[in-house]
């Protein structure tokens, strides 16, 4: 004879049998038999069989409630912290770099004047060139240490008495390279050429060796218009800038 307890499947079993049984006898009508010493019998076999580890099956006749386990907590991950600026804070402004521009000259186109007398403005002519008759010699060419382009106009102002002394204007429109391949003549000839505004001013002096005079050789070229200028012993003053005027606007 097994004296074993059960356990596992047959526990289960066993359990669920005692379970029917006791709800099939609670449901007859009829008294039952007072049996004292087998209820009690019964009793302590039940009680024998929780004793030796029916737990287990008596959770699944629902004769002891099941342990309450509580759900783990759940974190949600908390966002970044952004951090704020204070209300007090200034704001600053940076405003967005300008870009600078080098000023650059602009080369004007030299227009030709009509005649000789339009070569000098109007109100600047008595204080230039004063009482010296002006003589428009065509073809003519000013004195020079170079020789370029045949002049588009020549203005002489001499008086007929006087050997060297006098003023003469030539006036010359060329190509860009004509006028520089001129430039290095009148370097070659120690002229002392520069940028002056958007064009390019040479200048000489030399003294005569038959009189005791100075004569100043003047230069002034600018987009594909030239002008030179011969003074001996004729002093003036803003000549250049009053021919410009009339020239280069």
């Amino acid at each position: 004879m097994n004296t074993e307890p059960p356990t596992g499947d047959d526990l289960q079993r066993m359990l669920v049998s005692m379970k029917q049984t006791v709800l099939d006898r609670a449901g007859d009508p009829r008294p039952a038999p007072r049996r004292r010493g087998r209820r009690i019998g019964i009793a302590v076999g039940v009680v024998a069989l929780f004793g030796l580890g029916a737990t287990s099956g008596a959770v699944a006749l629902g004769m002891i409630p099941q342990p309450f386990t509580a759900a783990a907590p759940t974190t949600t991950p908390s966002e970044p912290t952004v951090p704020s600026t204070p209300a007090s804070a200034p704001v600053q402004e940076i405003p967005d770099p300008v870009p600078t521009s080098t000023p650059t000259s602009t080369v004007r186109a030299g227009a030709l004047p009509a005649d000789c007398r339009a070569l000098l403005p109007a109100s600047e002519y008595d204080r230039l060139v004063g009482a010296t008759p002006l003589r428009d010699l065509a073809g003519s060419e000013v004195p020079s240490d170079a020789d370029g382009p045949s002049p588009d106009l020549t203005c002489v102002w001499q008086d007929p008495r006087a050997d060297v002394s006098g003023l003469a204007v030539d006036l010359r429109s060329g190509s860009a390279e004509e006028i520089a391949a001129y430039e290095e003549q009148l370097v070659r000839s120690d002229y002392v050429c520069s940028d002056s505004g958007a064009g390019r001013l040479c200048k000489k002096t030399t003294v005569s060796e038959a009189y005791p005079v100075e004569t100043a050789f003047t230069y002034y070229a600018e987009g594909t218009t030239s002008v030179s200028i011969y003074q001996s012993n004729f002093p003036t003053n803003g000549l250049l800038a009053a021919i410009q005027q009339q020239v280069w606007g």
